[in-house]
């Protein structure tokens, strides 16, 4: 029998929490009518943590091609 292993859903757990960062930030400014440096680097740390944890969590699958 094939090992069994235990699915890892960190990755995806912390690409929906960059992606509730990113939308916090944007529903901030869009209450506030206008963007801020906060606000901004909300949306970018936001996005960027979530494209880095999708592409780190897609690589631990074996069934995709390296």
């Amino acid at each position: 029998m094939a090992e069994r292993r235990a699915r890892n859903w960190r990755w995806g757990l912390l690409t929906l929490l960059f992606l509730g960062v990113a939308l916090a930030s944007v529903l901030t400014s869009s209450g506030q009518g206008e963007y801020t440096a906060l606000t901004a680097a909300g949306v970018l740390i936001g996005f960027g943590g979530a494209a880095y944890c999708t592409v780190k969590g897609l690589k631990g699958f074996r069934w995709l091609p390296r």
